[in-house]
């Protein structure tokens, strides 16, 4: 038994304890765990073991999110324990549903930019054009952060 199957295995018997609805495993080295957190929310995760016995993770529902690398299946277990908390309580906000979709805009806009650049021939005042708009709805988002209340969950800590 190699390495990757006995650590793969003790992250499933823990995000089982967490309440995992499902596992899949793949050749030992990628994993999905879904949790269903009730109310029709369904959180899922991926996660590949490396060669080098390091973890890369990234969130694919309820959107895509890549959190990368990790180095222990422990550190792997804390995040998704916390995340799911996080989650949790989210989704009693009313503006949870707000939030998937600007989410899911989110990843649209990084879909289409992308298609846009690598198929078509699109002029520098408009490239600049977009990117101004992008720099200014990151501002505004980055300056919410000092003008929103800060939700504070018991045993979770600090994510960036």
């Amino acid at each position: 038994m190699n390495r990757n199957t006995v650590t793969g295995d003790y992250i499933n018997i823990n995000l089982r304890q967490l309440g995992a609805t499902s596992i899949k495993e793949f050749n030992s080295i990628m994993h999905i765990a879904e949790f269903d957190l009730g109310d029709g929310l369904i959180v899922s995760y991926v996660f590949n073991i490396t060669r080098h016995n390091k973890y890369f993770l990234q969130r694919v529902e309820p959107y895509a999110m890549i959190h990368g690398k990790f180095a222990s299946d422990q550190e792997i277990i804390d995040f998704i324990t916390e995340d799911l908390k996080r989650f949790q309580n989210a989704k009693n906000s009313h503006n949870f549903d707000t939030f998937l979709i600007i989410s899911h805009l989110g990843h649209h806009v990084t879909e289409n930019i992308e298609k846009l650049f690598l198929n078509y021939n699109v002029d520098s005042e408009n490239l600049e054009n977009i990117q101004n708009e992008m720099e200014d709805s990151l501002r505004h988002i980055l300056s919410l952060f000092d003008h929103s209340e800060k939700i504070d969950l018991p045993d979770i800590k600090e994510q960036s």
